[in-house]
């Protein structure tokens, strides 16, 4: 910070004079702004920041002592860690004051546009400086310290989203207040209805409350804003389910899986929902792509069970031998291989199989 001090005391005498000229002051509001930009060159900050406010106190708009303000309180936040949060609000608002200002001038000159960007990014940072404050106290474990700066960091800049979302995320999690966490979540739709995010949040809010039915409403509604999301997507099939609305829920997964086709949560999905229809031939056509991207003892089983019910012999041959060459160790692939050839009359594959079996401990 003392680097950023002396870069911008060699800039002090060309904006001093600018200001001057376009900002009045009293004969004694000229000798405080003097005496003040003596101390800011000399680096004393205290004594410089009585001087500034002494201007303000003579013109309460005058930009180039708010600005130095908003320095001085910048700062002092990164050499005063213990009152980091009150200075980066003192900077946040000194900056907010000199840019509105600023940008009222009736007219713009170069170095009025080059200041308003560089105040703008200090403007950023304090405000930034301040939501990172209250996501260290949260990782901390400091929940009402967090709670009260991320309040803070939404006073300062109402629009931003990040300390509603935070803010919600302890009534829910931390302080256990689902009626203050849906009144956030609300607020954040009011302001913005079609924004993704948000409706993303209200679903699985009232998903995990397990309001399936309003979940889904605001799943849809976030469907429409981007229709090929899908974990999105999931969503709304993991409602349909739950609400056993089963052929939606078949919808929502058919489509997402038309997207993603390798998806093996997706497959996964599907195959449970077929089994819910009594739908065996769905069921077993996802289990069988299962096993196509991921071989594995489960689907090999249930799928072996799904054939056997079907009375396909065939088919439960082929599979149940793909499981037994997967894991040669397995015994019950092994034994439906044995009944499978025996109900399809193949007797050598039985006789086969069975030696195998007694070899195995």
């Amino acid at each position: 910070m003392k680097k950023v001090l002396f870069l911008l005391t060699a800039l002090l005498l060309v904006l001093t004079a600018c200001s001057t000229a376009r900002q009045k002051l009293s004969p004694q509001g000229n000798v405080n702004l003097k005496t003040a930009d003596v101390y800011y060159s000399q680096e004393n900050v205290d004594q410089a920041e009585i001087y500034y406010l002494k201007v303000l106190e003579d013109n309460p708009d005058h930009v180039i002592a708010l600005r130095r303000l908003g320095d001085i309180s910048l700062f002092k936040a990164e050499n005063f860690t213990a009152r980091e949060v009150e200075f980066y609000e003192d900077a946040f608002e000194y900056y907010s004051k000199a840019i509105s200002v600023t940008e009222n001038f009736p007219e713009l000159t170069n170095q009025d546009r080059i200041d308003l960007r560089d105040m703008r990014k200090r403007k950023e940072r304090a405000w930034a400086r301040i939501y990172m404050a209250a996501e260290k106290e949260k990782e901390a474990g400091n929940t009402q310290k967090a709670k009260e700066i991320f309040e803070l960091a939404h006073k300062l800049e109402p629009d931003r989203p990040e300390p509603m979302i935070q803010l919600k995320n302890i009534y829910l999690v931390d302080i256990k207040d689902e009626v203050k966490a849906e009144q956030i979540l609300k607020q954040l739709l009011q302001k913005d209805p079609d924004k993704l995010e948000y409706l993303l949040e209200m679903g699985t809010f009232y998903y995990n409350k397990g309001n399936y039915a309003e979940a889904v409403k605001y799943f849809d509604q976030a469907r429409v804003q981007n229709p090929t999301n899908v974990d999105n997507l999931m969503n709304i099939s993991a409602c349909y389910y739950e609400l056993k609305d089963y052929e939606k829920a078949m919808i929502a997964t058919k489509t997402a899986l038309e997207i993603e086709p390798n998806n093996l949560d997706l497959l996964e999905n599907a195959r449970s929902i077929a089994d819910q229809m009594n739908d065996l031939d769905q069921s077993i056509e996802y289990l069988k792509r299962i096993l196509d991207i991921r071989p594995n003892e489960d689907t090999y089983s249930i799928l072996a069970a799904h054939l056997m019910q079907k009375q396909d012999w065939q088919q439960l041959i082929k599979y149940a031998e793909e499981w037994y060459n997967w894991d040669t160790t397995n015994k019950i692939a092994v034994e439906y291989i044995i009944w499978a050839a025996q109900q399809s009359g193949n007797r050598l594959l039985a006789t086969k199989y069975s030696e195998i079996k007694n070899k195995m401990p």
